[in-house]
């Protein structure tokens, strides 16, 4: 009886969760912000740090990658949108932009250190 009665629930386990909308962005967030960092870091590696100061390498290497940050930039309003679908497409942006600012201030700070540790080796 036991046996019939586990086989029954196994009949009427639920299906397998869909992958919600909100997992699938942020795998994408994840990836593009991935991205990004490997945008910025293949510039520093290629960059001439012989000359210039650590600091404007590190802005020229951020700046060759804006297409991808707003790429990122407009997936994080989406994001938000889908989060907060109260906010407005305005509000959205501006938490986007703010969101993805600290990531691109914390990659040029890295940048930084990696610019300074390469000259440091060349002197």
């Amino acid at each position: 009886m036991a046996v019939a009665l586990l086989s029954l629930a196994a009949c009427d386990a639920a299906p397998p969760r869909a992958d919600p909308k909100g997992q699938q962005l942020r795998a994408e967030l994840d990836q593009m912000t991935k991205d990004y960092a490997a945008c910025i870091d293949k510039g520093v590696a290629a960059a001439d740090v012989s000359q210039d100061p650590a600091g404007s390498i590190a802005i020229a290497a951020v700046k060759a990658c804006r297409p991808i940050r707003g790429a990122l930039r407009l997936k994080v309003a989406s994001f938000d949108l889908l989060g907060h679908p109260n906010h407005t497409a305005n509000q959205a942006e501006i938490v986007a932009e703010a969101s993805v600012g600290v990531i691109e201030k914390d990659l040029r700070e890295q940048a930084v250190v990696t610019i300074v540790k390469r000259q440091n080796l060349t002197r």
